[in-house]
């Protein structure tokens, strides 16, 4: 099966959520006796709802009994708007999971720069999943690189959503492709030196910010994800990966996704 493949190549971190349809119940089926670490996420929550300590603890206790696991890893919250992740109430729920042993970490996924300070601050918040890739580099720059913070940091659309080697996609989905390609122009002088492909160029460049604890990648290919393990065994000399963060610490309104539309 799928996940057995998938952990004999050496895969041991999940990161799934009650929005993605059945992935609870099939990693539950095939995972739960594995020594596997796996995040959720909680859904559906709203602004000054007393009740929401109580939704999140059902919502836990869910998943938890889809994928047969006793606790999660890390417990994400599925919404990142401020009003969220400062409200009292939804801060008060995850004191109360981690008190009964349902969640060892919780965490953020955030968009923003103002969203990423606020979890950096708070005492609520263990890991923050933030946007990088070749293209940006603002919250590295920003929050992890030469910095100091206890927290665990978790890098997600490390591709851009697919937009960075998925030319239709590209097209489709993301209405600043120019400004990409354009991005992209400006940097070929460094990729063409290294004498990779470009997937292999932009996967080992995140994979050598060794400040990240782990990215979060999907796919549904078993000769895929050789491949991006083989792109994390690259090492690119620690100057380009500094040029490269210093080329796209600048934050621009097109590597947002919220803006695609």
């Amino acid at each position: 099966m799928f996940f057995e493949k998938v952990i004999n190549i050496g895969i041991n971190k999940f990161d799934t959520s009650p929005r993605y349809g059945r992935s609870e119940e099939l990693m539950g089926r095939y995972l739960s006796k594995k020594n596997t670490y796996v995040s959720s996420k909680i859904d559906n929550l709203s602004v000054n709802d007393f009740n929401s300590p109580k939704k999140m603890i059902d919502s836990v206790k869910n998943s938890l009994k889809r994928m047969n696991k006793d606790f999660l890893d890390i417990c994400y919250l599925h919404q990142n708007e401020i009003e969220i992740l400062s409200d009292p109430y939804i801060q008060e729920g995850i004191k109360e999971l981690k008190s009964l042993n349902l969640i060892k970490k919780s965490g953020a996924s955030v968009y923003t720069l103002e969203e990423c300070d606020y979890c950096v601050n708070n005492d609520s918040y263990d890991c923050i999943q933030i946007p990088i890739n070749i293209a940006d580099t603002s919250f590295y720059a920003r929050f992890v690189k030469n910095q100091k913070i206890n927290k665990i940091f978790v890098g997600r659309s490390i591709l851009l959503q697919g937009a960075l080697i998925e030319s239709n996609r590209k097209k489709k989905l993301f209405r600043y492709s120019n400004e990409l390609n354009n991005y992209l122009n400006k940097i070929n002088y460094l990729y063409k030196k290294t004498g990779l492909s470009n997937i292999e160029f932009y996967l080992s460049f995140v994979f050598g910010l060794k400040e990240i604890d782990h990215f979060i990648i999907g796919s549904t290919s078993i000769e895929n994800i050789k491949n991006n393990i083989k792109c994390a065994e690259i090492k690119l000399d620690p100057q380009l990966i500094n040029q490269l963060v210093d080329h796209g610490k600048e934050l621009k309104k097109w590597t947002n996704p919220r803006n695609w539309n």
